[in-house]
This record gives C-alpha cells, sequence and structure tokens, in this order.
C-alpha cells in the first residue's frame, strides 16, 4: 500500500475495529449491570419470545397460589365456624334428652327449651355472620354462585375444571328457629335429590367406578332422552300427571349420546324456558283460513322467523327474509284442503316445529284452556331469558273466517301474565331460576344431583317429571311430548327421539328431601317429652349432615393444599427454566467484558499510532 495523505486507510480499520470492540463491551456492560443476557429481542429474538411467555405463565402461578391460599384461609374460616356450631349441637342434643325424660315438670321443659332455642338461634347468628373478605359461608347463599355450582377458586391460566378450578359449595347450616332445626338443609327452597345419579353402569369400561368428571360423556344416557322438571307457581294442579302440561313446564332438556352431566347442569341452570301459548279455535276449515283461491291467499303463522304457512308459497315469502325457513302446512291437510278440527291441525303444527326447527319445539295440550279452542305450547329450546319471541299470524289474501276477522282463529297468550296477541306479539315468559341443578361426588366414581327450587307457599312445589318412555300417562311423561306418536331415531335436535329413559335422570331415582312448605319441621322445641324425643332424632340427623360438611371441607382443603405445594413446584420449575434463558452468566460474560476491554484500550494506541502515518508523507513534501 502506497504512503498517501487522503486516505488513512489504517486509521479507518483501526476505528472500524474500535467501535465493534467498544459495541461489545456496552453489552457486556449492560447485561453484567443488569444480571440479565437478553435485555431487548435484539440480544436473542427466540429466547427472548420464550422467555416473556414464561414470565407471563410464572405471574399466572404466583397469582394461582396466592388464590389458592385465599381459598384454603376461605374454607378454614368456615370450619372453624362449623367447629362452634359442633359445640352448640352437642349441647342441644344434651337438653333434648334431658327434656326426654319424665322427671320434669311442664314448666321446667320451657326453661329447659329457652336454652335450647338460645343455642339455635346462636347457630342462626354464626351462620349468618361468618364471613370471608364480604363473602357469606355458611347461609346457603355460596350455593346460588355460577347457576348453582357454587364458588369458584381458580388457580390455573385456562377455564378448564379439570386444570384451573374448584367449585366449592357449602349448604345452608343455619338452624332455621322459625321453622325447626335444619342445619344443613334449607329453609327457602324445594329440594329433590338422588343419591348416586351416575354410577358404574355409566362407566366407559365396565366393572365398577362411574364419570371422573362432570365433563365425561355419560354412556348409559340414550339421545333423544329427556329431563325435565315443571313449578306449580298458579297451585291449580298438584300431581305429576297435571304438571306433565306445558302451562307447568319450566325446563325439558334432551340428552345426545354424548352429553355430560356438566352440559346439562349448565342447560338447566340458565333458567326456565320461555314459552308462549297457542289457543286455535275450533271447527276452522282449511278453506275458510286459506280462502277458495289458493294462489292468491295465504296465512302464515311466524315464529321469528320461522314461517308456517298454508296457501301460496309465494305469498307466504312476502315480507320475510331470504334465510327464513318455510314450512307448507298443506302438506298436513286432507286433499280437499280441509281441516276436520282443529286438534288434528295443531298436531301437524307440531310436527312441522319439532322436525323443522332448530330454535323452537311445540307440545300439544290434550285439554282447551278455554271453550271452543284447542291450545299447543311452543318453547324456546333453550332456557335463560329471550324477549325475541315473536308471535304472530297474518293472512294474506281476503278470505275471513266465517264473519270475523282471523285474529279470531288464533290467539297467542303469556298464561302467567295472561297477555294475549296476535300480529307482532313478543313473548318472553320464563328465564327465572325455578329450578337449579347441581352434582356433587360422592367419593364411589358416582354422582349425586339435587335440583333446587324456590317453593313459594302451600303446595306450591318444584316437580321433577315423568321421563319414561310408556304409553301409560299415569306413569310417564306424556310421549307426545314433542308432538310425536312413534319412536323417531335420536338426533342432536330435540323432538327427533321418543320420550325415554334417561339413566339416572328418571322420575323414580328422586326423592324429595326438603319441602320449605311443610311447616314446622321436627326439632322445633323441647315442651314435651313427645317433642324432645323427635328433637333427639333431629339434632342427631343435624349434626350427621354437619359432620359431613366439616369432612368435605377438610377434604377440600387437604386438595387446596397438595395443588399449592404442586404450584409451587411448577412455578420453581417453571423459574428455573426462565432464569438459564434470561439471566446472564457472570463468570462467562466478565471474561468477555476484560477481553474487549483489552480489545478497546489496544484499538485506541494503535488508532493514535495510524493517525501519525500522514505526517510521514507530510515529511516528504518537505524535503
Amino acid at each position: 500500500m502506497g504512503l498517501v495523505i487522503n486516505h488513512n486507510m489504517p486509521a479507518i480499520f483501526t476505528s472500524y475495529m474500535l467501535d465493534n470492540h467498544y459495541s461489545r463491551l456496552a453489552v457486556n456492560t449492560e447485561r453484567l449491570s443488569s444480571g440479565l443476557r437478553i435485555n431487548s429481542p435484539q440480544d436473542d429474538p427466540a429466547g427472548y419470545g420464550v422467555r416473556e411467555l414464561m414470565r407471563s405463565e410464572i405471574g399466572v402461578m404466583e397469582q394461582g397460589l396466592r388464590n389458592t391460599a385465599d381459598g384454603i384461609s376461605l374454607l378454614q374460616t368456615a370450619e372453624g365456624a362449623l367447629a362452634v356450631i359442633d359445640e352448640k349441637l352437642l349441647r342441644m342434643r344434651e337438653l333434648a334428652e334431658q327434656a326426654a325424660t319424665g322427671t320434669y315438670t311442664t314448666l321446667q321443659r320451657e326453661i329447659i327449651n329457652s336454652e335450647y332455642q338460645a343455642m339455635a338461634a346462636e347457630i342462626d347468628r354464626i351462620a349468618t355472620a361468618t364471613n370471608f373478605n364480604g363473602v357469606k359461608l355458611l347461609d346457603g347463599s355460596m350455593s346460588a354462585a355460577h347457576h348453582g355450582l357454587g364458588l369458584k377458586i381458580h388457580f390455573g391460566a385456562g377455564d378448564n375444571q379439570a386444570e384451573d378450578y374448584y367449585f366449592v359449595n357449602i349448604e345452608d347450616v343455619r338452624a332455621t328457629t322459625a321453622t325447626g332445626l335444619r342445619v344443613g338443609g334449607d329453609a327457602k327452597n324445594d329440594i329433590w335429590s338422588t343419591n348416586s345419579m351416575v354410577g358404574p353402569e355409566a362407566a366407559a369400561g365396565c366393572c365398577g367406578g362411574g364419570i371422573p368428571s362432570l365433563s365425561q360423556p355419560v354412556s348409559a344416557w340414550v339421545g333423544g332422552s329427556i329431563f325435565s322438571f315443571g313449578y306449580n307457581w298458579d297451585q291449580q294442579e298438584n300431581n305429576d300427571l297435571d304438571l306433565n302440561k306445558g302451562r307447568y313446564v319450566a325446563g325439558a332438556y334432551a340428552v345426545s349420546e354424548n352429553a355430560t352431566l356438566e352440559s346439562l347442569i349448565n342447560a338447566v341452570n340458565q333458567g326456565s324456558q320461555s314459552r308462549v301459548r297457542v289457543d286455535f279455535q275450533n271447527g276452522v276449515s282449511g278453506s275458510e283460513l286459506v280462502g277458495n283461491d289458493l294462489e292468491n291467499n295465504v296465512n302464515r303463522i311466524c315464529l321469528d322467523n320461522e314461517i308456517y304457512y298454508y296457501g301460496s308459497a309465494s305469498l307466504a315469502a312476502t315480507n320475510c327474509s331470504e334465510d327464513s325457513m318455510l314450512v307448507n302446512l298443506g302438506e298436513y291437510f286432507s286433499a280437499t284442503g280441509t281441516i276436520t278440527n282443529s286438534e288434528n291441525f295443531l298436531s301437524a303444527f307440531a310436527t312441522a316445529v319439532n322436525t323443522q326447527s332448530k330454535k323452537f319445539w311445540a307440545k300439544v295440550e290434550d285439554f282447551s284452556y278455554k271453550s271452543g279452542y284447542t291450545s299447543i305450547y311452543i318453547f324456546n329450546r333453550q332456557g335463560g331469558n329471550h324477549d325475541d319471541l315473536k308471535a304472530s299470524d297474518q293472512q294474506l289474501g281476503d278470505a275471513v273466517v266465517g264473519s270475523a276477522s282471523l285474529e279470531k282463529a288464533i290467539t297467542w297468550y303469556n298464561d302467567e301474565t295472561g297477555t294475549e296477541g296476535h300480529t307482532g306479539s313478543f313473548f318472553g315468559n320464563g328465564g327465572e331460576y325455578w329450578g337449579t341443578l347441581r352434582a356433587q361426588p360422592t367419593g364411589y366414581g358416582t354422582y349425586g344431583v339435587s335440583l333446587n327450587g324456590r317453593d313459594v307457599g302451600l303446595e306450591r312445589d318444584l316437580w321433577i317429571l315423568n321421563t319414561g318412555a310408556s304409553d301409560d300417562p299415569d306413569n310417564n311423561l306424556d310421549i307426545n311430548f314433542f308432538g310425536y306418536s312413534v319412536n323417531y331415531a335420536a338426533s342432536e335436535y330435540y323432538g327427533y327421539g321418543l320420550v325415554g329413559t334417561t339413566s339416572g335422570l328418571n322420575r323414580e331415582s328422586f326423592f324429595e328431601v326438603q319441602n320449605a312448605s311443610d311447616g314446622d319441621w321436627k326439632g322445633a322445641s323441647l315442651r314435651s317429652q313427645s317433642t324432645a324425643q323427635i328433637a333427639l332424632e333431629a339434632v342427631a340427623e343435624a349434626i350427621a349432615r354437619k359432620d359431613t360438611i366439616r369432612a368435605k371441607l377438610g377434604a377440600i382443603i387437604n386438595r387446596l393444599e397438595n395443588t399449592f405445594t404442586n404450584l409451587e413446584t411448577m412455578r420453581e420449575t417453571l423459574q428455573g427454566a426462565e432464569s438459564r434463558i434470561s439471566d446472564v452468566d457472570v463468570a462467562t460474560e466478565m471474561t468477555d467484558f476484560v477481553r474487549n476491554q483489552v480489545l478497546s484500550q489496544a484499538a485506541v494506541s494503535i488508532l493514535s499510532q495510524a493517525n501519525a502515518l500522514p505526517e510521514m508523507a507530510l515529511s516528504l513534501l518537505n524535503g
């Protein structure tokens, strides 16, 4: 290389190397000062992404540990209060034993009873007052959370019950002194229960054991089977057969072959199904409804955008959206188009609804609610509040029914509110939590199921409706519940299966364990030897219920402690993995730091020498 003045290449190269050494030295300094190998994505793009995901997971685990610890504290608070209630119950049983003997007078038993009532009142106070962070624990209110599943203790990152949370449910443990001793019961609801809803026969394999989780399909259920319940809200009917009628049905839920207990619980706990009654005038012929000119006249029955018509198809589609479902009821008429009676017509209407509709199902009643009419109930398939049930009938053309308008022939009626209407009427009846379904593991691979329903007075009770497949209406739900009288193949839609026995959910498997309208429960007082003897049994039963609750709480506390240990282990392991990706190795980094420091100092020294090279060329010019 020649001796030049304009471009000092040795100095430029040395400066370039100095920049490199200095940059690496800056990285060494940043890593050593922060303790992290990765301080920004450019340090290690792949490692940075993995590290941030791990940090997010670690943060969730740390909060999950705190949630678990809080859950343990909550349950320990409840268990501590139950220990005090235990003392009161033991004292109450001693007092009942004392009052049961004949050596005391009536006045003395009144004195004994006063202490007995004070103990019961204190149990009430403890159960009502016990709370954790404002959450009531022992008054039964916990059962209302998550539609009857209970309080959710969340400790995972997802929404999977098998991995991320528990439901904790503590029954009402008040003594309910106004009506008698019911520790572990409920003073407000009717309760229907099964001992073992899902048993070994429902297991995927055989020979012992049931479903291990609520989310596993129940293989014993038959597709098209129905679980249903009703509520005699108007106190007009009080037996199984009468309560099977549409006005009392709060919910009817068909199950598929792959249905889970959890899916059924969620469906029931959405609330009762909204419904509307249709009253159809008797003795109306098809020609009267449509008119003699079938090409220019039509009558429509509309459920939202589902159009059921007889007459001209082109007219039926008028003012309907393109995706509306059209069902020609005329196909169900006689060759002359005559409806011999309204019951036949409604049977055809129900069949059309149940075979075509994905949103509604229909049930023909076996009697008329008003003279001269036959009734049918239209139900929303899903539970919950539905204010979008637009029920209307409309005639297009000049035909009339006799001398009256068409509106006289069809009436839409809400028999809870008394509201009735015709074209454009909206009905949202339903959606209230008339029945709440819950399931608890029995500890033997089975689940016990209970249906809790509000009691609003004497004989106004929640009822489990029959679900058998027999033609005997006295023992089984009307097989025409969904408009069928023959056995159709099972389907995912309601109504495609004959009403059959849903294993473990049939009427016979449930028994009424509590009726809030029964009046005084046993154990209400110690005023006589006979009532004291009854109280002895009642307190013993209350102690057993209380012990069951405490045992369950103890098991859940142990489980949460195991969960805490598992989360701690997972957090520690994941933290170690994150450290190996993210943290700097100080020894290695310091060695690299010293190396880059020496190279930087050498480059500075050499650069000063390289900058002096042009002076050699200048000395030649000066001669």
